[in-house]
């Protein structure tokens, strides 16, 4: 009877990891296609929220028994069922466009599976390797043969830039996968952190700069000191997602001042508008008129007089202003137990370390940008956090790897 249960867990287990890897798959089809097919692009950019719901939907039906958890009563899930009903109440009050509905809910279900999806490692190889190649399409096929207009990309140079550096951070887990093998990995890895600062500077892309920048502070300079010390870790935490909003704060503060000057090597200036958009969506925030916004958001139904794209340009910020505070509360909660829980992982394991550098490098330059919210980027944020949960310790990377 032990034995035949035994056989129908592996079962269990082959078809939940088999229903992962193609949900996956498909998710990096379209990841792949968006970025290099303008007209796939145009197709499935108004229904990328829409498409990573369904997909998540699916990987929240494969990986958890949500009947059980119900007859346990288990709060975390009752919390995430409340903040997905809040948030579409949310929106209706405020009469908000209804895509922004999936940009809170779609995260908080990242997060509330991270720790839920155990990756194989096999399956982590595999995907870090299609990273790999697509970055290697993308750096000496893509940017030679379709940057010649913008009929061929249909985004600008900036965003081809971030997407460029956050497929790079994605594909150097195969690096240190494989980090042990060969001293030529390590060359590899020079190469390919050149090569990112190479295509930075070239767009003039403060993002991507900023991301590759951090990444390499958080992996080489401290790599141990912020992950071992708990509370500094803690401190890492709170800024990159609370200490966002601060950041929000001074720069209008200062910004108001008239201070500004250039930034080397780039065409903009540091106050170059960002702050009189935060600041015009926080007056609408905080309206006397309608008092009930800082509960419920404003909806995505507004106009600016500062920028004509309705782009918050600050990850945390948007939860705030488009959602209200309890919202941004609920998700804070989710991101700091999972990054909390996650810690450990990095402490043995070199590969969970590489994805929670490359995971804390995209919130801090989320100050400036939504990369780590936006839809397109799902998969990534999707994979970093598989990567952490499913690392423990890297001496056992090596016997799954030979089964590939």
């Amino acid at each position: 009877m032990a034995e035949i249960s035994k056989t129908h867990g592996k079962q269990k287990r082959k078809s939940r990891e088999v229903i992962n890897f193609a949900v996956l798959l498909m998710m990096f089809i379209i990841y792949a296609l968006t970025f290099t097919v303008a007209k796939f692009y145009d197709i499935t950019y108004p229904y990328a929220g829409v498409i990573n719901f369904v997909m998540l939907t699916v990987l929240l039906i494969n990986n958890i028994n949500i009947i059980k958890l119900i007859k346990e009563k288990n709060l975390e899930l009752y919390l995430l069922v409340f903040l997905i009903i809040l948030t579409g109440i949310n929106l209706l009050i405020v009469k908000s466009g209804k895509g922004a509905f999936f940009v809170p809910v779609n995260f908080m279900l990242i997060f509330y599976l991270a720790d839920k999806i155990e990756l194989e490692k096999r399956t982590v190889t595999a995907f870090a390797g299609l990273y790999m190649i697509y970055l290697c399409f993308y750096l000496f096929v893509a940017y030679p043969k379709l940057f010649t207009t913008f009929e061929n990309y249909k985004y600008n140079t900036n965003t081809a830039a971030t997407f460029t550096i956050y497929t790079l951070l994605c594909a150097f887990v195969l690096l240190e996968i494989y980090y042990d093998r060969s001293p030529v990995i390590g060359l590899f890895m020079v190469i390919l952190l050149l090569k990112g600062f190479q295509l930075s500077l070239w767009h003039r892309a403060r993002g991507a700069f900023i991301m590759l920048i951090l990444f390499m502070f958080f992996k080489y300079v401290m790599p141990s000191a912020w992950i071992k010390n708990k509370y500094f870790y803690g401190i890492i935490c709170l800024l990159e997602t609370v200490g966002s909003l601060f950041f929000v704060g001074i720069y209008v503060v200062v910004g108001a001042t008239g201070t500004n000057f250039k930034m080397p090597f780039f065409y903009k200036e540091v106050f170059s508008g960002r702050e009189r958009i935060w600041y015009e969506l926080f007056r609408l925030l905080v309206n006397k008129e309608k008092p009930y916004m800082l509960f419920t958001g404003i909806g995505t139904n507004f106009e600016l007089e500062s920028f004509f794209e309705k782009n918050v340009h600050n990850a945390m910020y948007n939860f705030v202003v488009i959602h209200g505070i309890i919202v941004f509360a609920g998700i804070l909660y989710f991101i700091f137990i999972r990054l909390q829980s996650m810690r450990r992982h990095t402490l043995n394991s070199r590969v969970a370390m590489c994805a929670m550098c490359a995971l804390t490098a995209v919130f801090f330059e989320s100050y400036f940008d939504v990369d780590i919210i936006w839809a397109d980027y799902a998969l990534n944020l999707i994979f970093l956090l598989g990567v952490i949960n499913s690392f423990e310790n890297d001496e056992k990377i090596s016997g799954q790897i030979n089964e590939l």
